[in-house]
């Protein structure tokens, strides 16, 4: 167990995030190891982050501005990033989706005759619990980038593959490309944007979504769980009314990237 500590509180003291992960999996592993009597014990049960590594959670509230959008959307377009990268950040940001069911999305997903998404369950975070799809609506602006993205990928079954293979895109693949964005802006335009991931090019829409459409909308839009008594009752997909969000949203974009 001392060994244990040594490790998760150097790594709490200035990396709580990285200390807090590396308790999960170690739980995981030594638990792993107990069910087979590799080991007589799992030493880290009864540790827990916030009580014994003093790891606070602080909840990410990062939303990009306006003025922010603009100059991503202009890194996106002349910056030397590939161009199927390009893509998945600017469907990132129409879309709200989650990194994960873009990144893991196959051709056959795409429904370019009825304008739908599909979203199987294994793909999004409340399919693992109601075993249904998520669908989106295509919109014009969108099934323009998804074909363009179609054109990119080749012969693969997804539509953002790694390169030479029929493999989707790495886990870590969009990691880095808020990176190559701030990089080109800090040396092209000497503007130092405050950091920010993928994911918050989802928070930044929904955050806009809050005055196109209704609150329930929006979240439907996002795959989040609506209110128990509500899922349970209401099974309308709702494509029609999130549609029109989606267009509402993709104006309000042009407006900011034009201004």
């Amino acid at each position: 167990l001392h060994q244990w500590l040594a490790i998760l509180e150097g790594h709490a003291e200035k990396r709580p995030a990285i200390a807090e992960r590396i308790l999960i999996n170690s739980k995981q592993m030594l638990k792993w190891a107990v069910k087979r009597q590799l080991i007589p014990q799992n030493v880290l049960t009864e540790i827990n982050a916030k009580e014994d590594l003093q790891i606070k959670k602080v909840a990410n509230s990062r939303s990009l501005s306006d003025e922010e959008i603009r100059l991503v959307w202009l890194a996106t377009d002349e910056s030397r990033m590939a161009a199927k990268n390009k893509l998945y950040l600017k469907l990132c940001l129409v879309l709200a989706c989650r990194n994960g069911e873009l990144r893991l999305s196959k051709k056959e997903h795409f429904d370019l005759e009825s304008k739908v998404w599909t979203v199987p369950p294994e793909n999004h975070k409340l399919g693992k619990s109601s075993n249904k799809p998520l669908l989106r609506p295509i919109i014009p602006a969108v099934e323009g980038l998804i074909e363009e993205a179609l054109a990119l990928s080749g012969k693969g079954d997804y539509l953002f593959n790694n390169n030479g293979t029929n493999d989707p895109m790495g886990q870590r693949g969009p990691l880095q490309l808020p990176y190559n964005i701030m990089q080109w802006l800090r040396r092209h335009k000497e503007y130092e944007m405050e950091h920010w991931s993928v994911h918050d090019l989802r928070r930044t829409a929904r955050t806009n979504l809050s005055s196109l459409t209704e609150p329930h909308i929006a979240e439907i839009m996002l795959g989040h769980r609506l209110p128990s008594s509500w899922q349970v009752y209401d099974h309308y997909d709702y494509l029609p009314e999130q549609e029109k969000a989606y267009q509402a949203w993709w104006d309000r974009l042009t407006g900011i990237v034009a201004a």
